[in-house]
C-alpha cells in the first residue's frame, strides 16, 4: 500500500490535529495548469472543505496551434493566429471556469496579461508581463486572504518560461506580503525525476507526495487520479491537454521559507487530509496501513 506523505515525513504526524479548513491560493500562468495539482486540490475543497483560490496570469492564447479538434467544436478557425488569439482567451476562461467547478475551487482571479509564445526562459516572460501589477496584486492578495499554504508549479529549468515566471512572482509577492506563508512548487510525476531548478529558488529539502493511485471504493479499483482526467477534459481547446498517462504522484517542494515551522504547516495540512479522506472515503488506507 503507497501512502501519499513520504516516508521520512509519515513518523509521529498521524496525531497531528488541524483546528481549521485550511486556506489555499494557486498561482499558475496558464488555464490547464492546475491539473498539476488537480488531485490534491479536489481533496481538499471536497473532501477537507478547505478554501481554494486560483490566480491565472494569462488566458493561454498562445495555446492556439493545439486547437484543431476545438475548430469544429467552436465553429472557429483557432489554430489561426489572428483568430485564435482572438477567441481562446473567452474561450479558455469558460473551460478553467468549468476544471474549477470541478475542483470545488472558491473563486478564480484572471490577470489577463499576455500569452505571447512558448519560450523557456524567465527574463523573456517578465519582460512581457505587467511584473509590478502582478506582485500589488498578489500582495494584495496574500495580505486579506491569509492563506495556509500557497502552490505553484516547480521551476525547473526544462519547464515553459511562463511557469517560472509565475513561480517567481509569487515568491516575489510572499516576500512582501506574507514572509512565512509556505510555498510549495509542485511537479506531477510517477517518481523523482532528475532536474534543476531555476536560480531564484534555493536548496530544496525532501519533496511531500500526494499519491493519486491510492485505490479505495468498490474493490479498491477507484482513485483521485481519475480526477485529473476530468479536469484536463474541461481544457477543450487544447487538444495537447488530455493526451498520454496520469502521472501517479502530485510531489510538492517547500520553496520558501525555508524553515521547519513552515514545513511542519504543510504537513500538519497533509496528515490532516489523509485523515478526512480515511474516514469520508470507503476503504480509503489510514496513514501507516501497509
Amino acid at each position: 500500500m503507497r501512502l501519499w506523505l513520504s516516508p521520512v515525513l509519515a513518523i509521529g504526524v498521524a496525531c497531528v490535529v488541524a483546528s481549521a479548513q485550511p486556506r489555499v491560493l494557486v498561482v499558475q500562468a496558464h488555464p490547464d495548469d492546475e491539473t498539476g495539482c488537480a488531485a490534491f486540490l479536489f481533496a481538499l475543497a471536497r473532501y477537507k472543505h478547505a478554501t481554494v483560490d486560483l490566480c491565472v496570469i494569462t488566458n493561454g492564447e498562445a495555446g492556439y496551434r493545439y486547437s484543431t479538434l476545438a475548430e469544429p467544436l467552436y465553429v472557429l478557425r483557432l489554430t489561426d493566429d489572428l483568430v485564435g488569439r482572438a477567441h481562446l482567451p473567452r474561450i479558455r476562461k469558460q473551460e478553467m471556469l468549468e476544471a474549477a467547478n470541478i475542483l470545488g475551487v472558491r473563486n478564480v482571479f484572471f490577470f489577463d496579461e499576455r500569452d505571447h509564445a512558448y519560450n523557456q526562459s524567465l527574463e523573456e516572460t517578465l519582460s512581457v508581463w505587467d511584473t509590478v501589477a502582478i506582485v500589488r496584486r498578489l500582495e494584495r492578495m496574500l495580505r486579506e486572504g491569509r492563506y495556509d499554504v500557497a502552490i505553484a508549479l516547480l521551476p525547473t529549468r526544462q519547464t515553459h518560461g511562463g511557469h517560472k515566471a509565475a513561480t517567481y512572482l509569487l515568491l516575489s509577492a510572499a516576500r512582501a506580503a506574507a514572509p512565512t506563508l509556505p510555498i510549495l512548487g509542485v511537479l506531477p510525476s510517477d517518481k523523482i525525476p532528475a532536474f534543476e531548478v531555476e536560480h531564484f529558488v534555493g536548496m530544496l529539502s525532501e519533496p511531500l507526495v500526494f499519491d493519486r493511485t491510492v485505490g479505495f471504493g468498490y474493490n479498491r479499483r477507484v482513485q483521485l487520479a481519475a480526477v485529473v482526467r476530468w479536469v484536463a477534459a474541461a481544457h477543450r481547446s487544447q487538444g495537447l491537454v488530455s493526451l498520454g498517462s496520469i502521472p501517479a504522484r502530485e510531489y510538492y517542494w517547500l520553496l520558501s521559507p525555508a524553515t521547519a515551522e513552515a514545513r511542519t504547516q504543510v504537513v500538519r495540512i497533509l496528515a490532516e487530509l489523509q485523515k478526512t479522506l480515511s474516514t469520508q472515503l470507503p476503504n480509503y488506507p489510514s496513514l501507516g496501513d501497509d
